[in-house]
């Protein structure tokens, strides 16, 4: 992340996907990595837009990996895509999240930035697979009481995912497809959502989170505790 300093707004965003193997039967791999392609092309033309936000990618299945850091739209050559392999570990991806949150936002920061709280979009199409022992680390990321840069989540689910998982996960906001609709048609919609919401949340000087409507085709759940 080598940018000069400003003392602009900035606003990250990290997308969060599942690429378990289930995510190949239900068509969901092709419509990230055909969505996301999208969603970068769209955000790299408003020169407003990718100037309020930074964009990063983490992809989880046994393990979680960042495959892009945090950039500038219009900094990104092409988007990475996603590949089915493995199980659901959410534990992981957390673990990972809070990882990068700190490293780019000291980063952002050492460069003249004003940081605003990180935004996630959280994909999913099933249940985890570490069972209850992602909800620790889970609780540690979001906790603004002792970790002071916890992020706002929206979490999606399709297919197999359970509505009260989801409402667990997103704090600001969860939505999961309805039932009979294809989990790949889904996943399309689901992008279009968060690129809508990134360019509604980066279009002014001083950029503030909006959180989206319903995609087509899915409905909100309501937030619970964890």
């Amino acid at each position: 992340m080598s940018e000069t300093a400003t003392g602009e707004n900035i606003l990250p965003f990290y997308i969060v996907c599942d690429e378990s193997g289930s995510m190949e039967g239900i068509g969901g791999i092709d419509a990230i990595n055909s969505g996301l392609p999208e969603l970068h092309s769209t955000i790299a033309s408003d020169p407003l837009v990718s100037d309020k936000c930074r964009i990063g990618l983490i992809s989880f299945s046994d393990i979680a990996e960042e495959l892009l850091p945090l950039s500038r739209a219009t900094d990104i050559p092409a988007m990475p895509g996603v590949q089915a392999k493995g199980v659901t570990n959410y534990g992981e991806a957390f673990n990972l999240l809070r990882y990068v949150i700190d490293r780019d936002i000291d980063a952002l920061k050492q460069h003249g930035y004003q940081v605003y709280r990180p935004a996630v979009f959280f994909i999913t199409d099933g249940e985890p697979t570490d069972d209850q022992t992602w909800e620790q680390t889970y609780r540690a990321l979001i906790d603004k009481t002792t970790y002071r840069r916890a992020p706002n989540i929206i979490a999606f689910g399709v297919n197999g995912a359970n509505a009260a998982t989801i409402g667990k996960i997103g704090t600001v906001g969860a939505f999961i497809a309805s039932s009979g609709i294809n989990p790949g048609n889904a996943l399309k919609e689901i992008l279009r959502s968060l690129t809508s919401s990134i360019v509604s949340s980066s279009s002014s000087s001083s950029p503030q989170l909006v959180v989206p409507a319903a995609p087509d085709g899915c409905t909100a759940v309501p937030l619970q505790t964890v």
